[in-house]
């Protein structure tokens, strides 16, 4: 066992995930240092007990780690690290990407569940103090686990009145699922979600594998958190003392140009409020109408508004304040051309949803196609133009908490 009790957050790829893990840490006292897939190093990572890998599309991750990261991880793990992946951090570690566990991706899923859920719980220090096992779950995968090592500690017993699937609200809709798929052409019966694995243990070598489908890094969610401090008391977790909020002494125009940034996402989902597209589901999350590229929106708007509450939580380095303001001034353009073509695609997807059934690449519409294309790209995972948006903010992102 490593004598360390500093953890870390593998930060590539995590966007809007990454800032739920942080601040559900950041609640707890505990500041994990941020890596980047980029930078990491066994010579570095030896010296942490407990690696957390956030939410986030598995596939962009494992291309940012390449083979070398990939091994690194492996035999941190193996000279007893602690891996911790949530959600599409959990998916890193199956077999077709880190191979940490013998797990597949079940292709047969209800692909499209998001929101609380009842959980059967086996006994483990995890869940000391949990008297209600209520989580959340946000569209995620479902395992097929073939790993004879990997022990199952907490199963989907039923989805609870404020879920949804798809864009459906669970308690609506309970009895009338078949006849709904077959306007949704997709699987929507939460019902058969029943005795799912939602969290894995495994040991690997010297260390231990968690891998956990539930989000305990929602916000406001009491339970996570506790999950989140019996982790941290079990392994000795080291804890800060974090400085109380302050004022920094930056040019008036720079809070501007953030502020700028951060309108031009929200006018996004305003247009798309105004539009019977989006509605805002909790304090913190908007759910977005089937057909169109919702999470996208979300993401771009949590990152910024994020950017913008920290501006005054840390006192920048001059040459940090020098980059912030480089990258701001280098994606601009482009941020500005994304944010107006995207107004047309949301109205120009309002009114195709009244005579087509949208998927997020699919439309009978040329123009709509070609727009959604150049802005997202046509797989799932991020890409087009916001995807280059969205890693230079998340590198500002990465000044600001690191």
């Amino acid at each position: 066992m490593k004598m360390s009790s500093k953890s870390a957050i593998l930060w590539s790829e995590s966007y809007i995930w990454g800032i739920w893990l942080y601040k559900a840490l950041e609640k707890l006292k505990l500041k994990p240092d941020l890596i980047l897939a980029e930078n990491l190093k066994y010579e570095t990572l030896k010296n942490y007990k407990l690696l957390f890998i956030p939410g986030g599309w598995a596939s962009n991750k494992i291309q940012a780690l390449g083979e070398k990261g990939k091994n690194i991880i492996k035999e941190f793990v193996k000279t007893g690290g602690i891996y911790f992946g949530i959600c599409g951090g959990a998916g890193l570690a199956i077999s077709k990407n880190l191979g940490l566990v013998d797990i597949k991706r079940k292709k047969d899923r209800i692909p499209s569940f998001s929101g609380e859920v009842l959980v059967e719980l086996k006994p483990h220090f995890l869940w000391n103090g949990i008297k209600k096992p209520i989580f959340y779950l946000w569209w995620p995968s479902e395992f097929y686990i073939k790993d004879p090592h990997a022990e199952i500690l907490a199963f989907f017993k039923k989805p609870l009145k404020n879920s949804f699937t798809s864009d459906l609200p669970v308690k609506d809709f309970q009895n009338k699922w078949q006849e709904i798929e077959k306007i949704y052409n997709i699987k929507l019966n939460p019902e058969k979600m029943k005795n799912i694995p939602l969290f894995i243990r495994k040991p690997y070598g010297k260390g231990e594998i968690f891998l956990s489908l539930l989000h305990f890094d929602t916000p406001n969610d009491k339970r996570g958190l506790k999950v989140f401090e019996n982790l941290a008391q079990k392994f000795n977790l080291e804890k800060h003392s974090f400085n109380k909020k302050r004022r920094n002494n930056l040019n008036p125009s720079f809070f501007k140009e953030i502020e700028d940034f951060f309108e031009k996402a929200k006018e996004l989902i305003s247009l798309g409020k105004r539009n019977f597209l989006f509605f805002k589901r909790t304090p913190y999350l908007y759910q977005w109408r089937r057909g169109i590229r919702g999470l996208e929106y979300v993401n771009l708007y949590t990152m910024l508004k994020e950017i913008k509450d920290r501006l005054n939580l840390k006192n920048l380095k001059s040459e940090e304040e020098e980059q912030i303001i480089f990258i701001l001034k280098n994606i601009k353009p482009t941020f500005n051309y994304f944010c107006e073509k995207a107004k047309e695609v949301l109205l120009m997807e309002r009114i195709a949803l009244n005579f087509e059934r949208l998927t997020y690449n699919k439309t009978q519409n040329k123009k709509l196609f070609e727009l959604r294309k150049e802005l997202f790209g046509l797989k799932k995972s991020y890409g087009g133009i916001y995807k280059n948006i969205i890693s230079e903010i998340d590198k500002i992102l990465w000044i600001l908490l690191k």
